[in-house]
């Protein structure tokens, strides 16, 4: 079972009022937003990927894989290129790693945050690849690669903005629920890669211009791999 928080532990963005305290004041702790990020991003973001990308936990009996859909099982974290995860986050070491059955297909999990002491990389990064496997008992027959579409347009929001990838896959980038964050979404086959990012610079959440363009560069370095 896969049970990783969506977005940033309280560690990561300086829990224990060090992120906006005020140096002068002493002891007026965290400003408002840095609470909320802290409290919030974990419960916000995973019921986020959970409901609008369909990421439901599978039962005691995982479905399985046709013979016609590409992928039989979701890559893996290690599947995902190192010097890609270190461009969008400097100085990020793992955090979370996850691989099960999901309703309809197989999930991995992958959660990766910093706390570069210049404060220029502080934050978390987020991916999850899902297999979705074809549903031969509904009538009509729904495919892999199409439950992996349906499930990529549920994750992306009304406001989202359409982008194309480096190499040609249309991707679906939007507005976190909270200051510094940005999340995208892509279909490959019957894949669905979602993405989060969550990041601060000099005690404060990065613009969401800067956040957008971190998820965007880093999706198509993943794309080149999968």
């Amino acid at each position: 079972m896969i049970t990783a928080p969506y977005g940033c532990p309280e560690h990561v963005l300086g829990g224990g009022g060090r992120v906006g305290s005020s140096a002068a004041g002493g002891g007026l702790g965290p400003r408002p937003w840095t609470r909320a990020l802290i409290i919030g991003a974990g419960a916000v973001l995973l019921a986020g990927a959970a409901v609008g990308g369909g990421l439901v936990l599978a039962g005691d009996d995982p479905d399985r894989p046709d013979g016609d859909d590409a992928l039989a099982s979701a890559p893996t974290c290690a599947s995902i290129p190192e010097d890609a995860v270190l461009s969008a986050l400097p100085g990020a070491t793992p955090e979370t790693e996850g691989h099960g059955p999901l309703a309809g297909g197989e999930s991995s999990t992958c959660v990766w945050t910093s706390l570069d002491p210049d404060g220029e990389g502080r934050g978390s990064l987020r991916v999850d690849l899902s297999a979705r496997f074809t549903d031969a008992s509904a009538e009509p027959v729904v495919t892999g690669e199409r439950a992996a579409v349906l499930a990529r347009d549920a994750a992306v929001p009304v406001r989202g903005e359409q982008v194309d990838l480096a190499g040609g896959t249309e991707a679906g980038v939007w507005r976190g629920r909270l200051p510094g964050t940005a999340e995208l979404a892509f279909q490959r086959d019957n894949m669905l890669v979602r993405v989060s990012y969550v990041g601060e610079a000099d005690g404060e959440p990065v613009s969401f211009g800067r956040a957008r363009d971190t998820v965007v560069d880093f999706a198509a370095r993943l794309e080149e791999t999968l």
